[in-house]
């Protein structure tokens, strides 16, 4: 369940959104709508931060792989051929794993 917005952040937004003017009390009949436009903001400001996290979670083992793989020895072609494959299951584990954070 979502959280309640405090009324001073339901007056900052209204004030931002230009629904009201700086100061002007926000009518009651608009307060709900205000409410669930902070409430979706907040949704997907943590839907995006939870794709920010997966992504960081496949390229960082993807890079390093790569990485470790020229330092090895690998020509650069070989090495990003080898991660190209082994992508994909690295995908899946990051998304796992993503998933399981929300």
């Amino acid at each position: 369940m979502p959280r309640t917005p405090t009324d001073h952040e339901m007056q900052e937004a209204a004030e931002r959104l230009g629904i009201v003017e700086p100061g002007q009390p926000l009518p009651p009949r608009l307060r709900a709508k205000v409410a669930k436009a902070i409430q979706a903001a907040e949704k997907i400001e943590a839907t995006e931060q939870a794709e920010a996290a997966a992504s960081s979670d496949f390229v960082t083992p993807v890079a390093t792989i790569h990485a470790d793989l020229i330092t090895a020895g690998l020509p650069e072609t070989a090495a990003a051929r080898v991660v190209a494959a082994i992508a994909p299951a690295i995908w899946r584990t990051s998304q796992g794993a993503a998933h399981a954070r929300q």
